[in-house]
């Protein structure tokens, strides 16, 4: 496909988005989109292939360039990439924003991950939260570097251990 037909194709996603009245997205919708595409080791043009969405549109979505896709667009890439519903959903809905911030340490104490597709056990959580806790207090000098990488790798091994 030439440039000008590829800006064509970009253009019938934009008349289709406004016609279906395509939703808007949150910021992680094209970071999941890039993640499940690098998951299953797909091209942009392989994807597109698989899908029907033009490689150069789901390019502008793992960029954040577009923000509505329209509710097939978004169903044919899940379908294609096999991301879960409750993944789909939480990417795609986006929240209100507000000027409440939240600590990255209370964001891993209320929410329940997966890690190669199974659960993580609470102690593999306190682990984890360990490590991020390390990240963001060590004074990461030339002088204190060393032992804070000899830290930091004696809570990696214990996460290993717990997942």
């Amino acid at each position: 496909m030439n440039e000008d037909m590829l800006k064509d194709v970009d253009v019938l996603d934009e008349v289709d988005e406004e016609k279906e009245g395509g939703l808007t997205v949150s910021d992680n919708f094209g970071i999941m989109l890039k993640h499940y595409r690098k998951l299953k080791n797909l091209s942009l043009k392989q994807l597109e292939e698989i899908s029907g969405v033009s490689a150069s549109y789901v390019n502008r979505l793992e960029r954040g360039e577009r923000k509505s896709p329209s509710i097939t667009k978004i169903l044919q890439l899940a379908e294609a990439l096999e991301i879960p519903n409750s993944v789909l959903v939480a990417t795609i809905i986006q929240e209100p924003r507000t000027h409440d911030k939240i600590a990255l340490s209370e964001l891993l104490i209320k929410h329940e991950y997966l890690l190669n597709g199974k659960q993580l056990s609470k102690e593999a959580k306190e682990s984890l939260l360990k490590i991020v806790e390390h990240l963001a207090q060590c004074q990461w000098s030339p002088g204190t570097k060393i032992l804070d990488l000899f830290v930091l790798s004696e809570l990696i091994d214990e996460f290993k251990q717990a997942v």
